[in-house]
């Protein structure tokens, strides 16, 4: 090889070098910049070589390397390769930790898009603007389902029991407060002609079953009836359950043993099936989740779990399905995707919305 191609070879292999260093410090080399620049070490290293050789043809250079005698240009070559690897090889954690924050900021980003998709302009969640019902069957059991219903629980009609996830204390919430607890007080009472609550049916019913408790242990189920409910939305019962625990100056916060609630409320309404009602259809909030102080995703993916779970131990239950109830659009996806890759369950089918009565 002709000196002068000895030095296009060598530019060509440093050009190459350099493209990959290059590549490695752009930002979509994060967390691959040690396999980057192991090849552009090798590449300077031939690189090296074949300038030695075009330039100095005569020098002589000796030396061992892992058992072998090296000489000349290949030997400082070599000895340059070495000497890299042996530095780069201490980068290959920072890439590992390169790669982690990655795909944290890569999470972190999808989870802001899902939240901003269920916030309205003035930052509160706001429904979607059409519910939908979605169901899925048991592997091997088409007597039980597992569903989806999104949007407001006002809008929610035909399920005889709606779940209200309430605190270890069973205080409901005001009327005027954006929560589950308030909107089942609200439409559970009668009204005047405007608007004004004048009966509070069942926060009345819920504290004349406390009686004189000053709290119930969490994951604990009290029944009532469902007030105006029943003739409103054909509500049969409404189920308490203490999903959330309160502390002093601190707000409150979600129960750590949801599987428990879930069983507790399913094992309840089962009771009251063996006692001659005829509960078939169970709506359930995402428990603890509307102070914004708990995970959704984590949260969906426990209760859905554990209503599989309750299915499969109890084949001869008599409820026929449990529906998540999803708020918000970002809800909703959520509960669809643990729903879709829930192992228990077959695919989920779009089921048609009741009518509202027209009196």
């Amino acid at each position: 090889m002709s000196t002068l191609l000895q030095l296009v070879a060598t530019g060509t292999l440093i050009a190459f070098g350099v493209g990959l260093q290059l590549l490695a410090a752009a930002p979509q080399g994060q967390g691959m910049r040690y396999a980057l620049q192991l090849p552009a070490v090798l590449l300077y290293s031939l690189a090296s070589t074949l300038f030695l050789y075009s330039t100095f043809p005569d020098s002589v250079s000796e030396g061992r390397a892992m058992g072998f005698r090296l000489g000349g240009a290949a030997g400082v070559a070599a000895f340059v390769m070495v000497t890299s690897y042996v530095w780069l090889a201490r980068t290959s954690p920072h890439d590992e930790t390169a790669r982690a924050l990655k795909v944290a900021m890569k999470e972190n980003g999808r989870l802001r898009k899902c939240l901003a998709s269920g916030l309205s302009a003035n930052g509160t969640a706001s429904p979607p603007a059409q519910s939908a019902r979605y169901e899925a069957s048991l592997k091997g059991d088409r007597r039980h389902q597992i569903g989806l219903i999104s949007g407001d629980l006002a809008n929610v009609l035909g399920v005889d029991v709606w779940v209200n996830p309430e605190n270890t204390r069973m205080e409901m919430s005001r009327v005027t407060e954006p929560t589950i607890s308030a909107t089942i007080r609200y439409h559970g009472g009668t009204h005047g002609v405007d608007g004004s609550m004048v009966s509070d049916r069942i926060a009345t019913e819920l504290a004349d079953r406390m009686g004189n408790c000053g709290h119930v242990a969490a994951g604990q189920v009290l029944v009532t009836g469902p007030g105006e409910l029943r003739r409103s939305h054909g509500v049969r019962r409404i189920a308490h359950v203490a999903a959330v625990e309160g502390e002093p100056t601190s707000g409150f916060r979600q129960v750590i043993d949801l599987e428990g609630c879930v069983r507790n409320l399913l094992s309840e309404v089962d009771r009251l099936n063996g006692a001659g009602e005829e509960l078939r259809s169970v709506v359930l909030p995402l428990l603890g989740t509307g102070g914004g102080n708990s995970d959704s995703d984590r949260t969906a993916q426990k209760l859905a779990s554990a209503t599989a779970g309750y299915f499969q131990n109890r084949p001869h239950s008599r409820i026929r399905v449990v529906y998540l109830l999803a708020y918000t659009d970002a809800q909703a996806e959520v509960c669809r995707s643990i729903l879709t890759e829930l192992p228990a369950l077959n695919g989920l089918a779009k089921r048609r919305l009741p009518a509202m009565d027209s009196d």
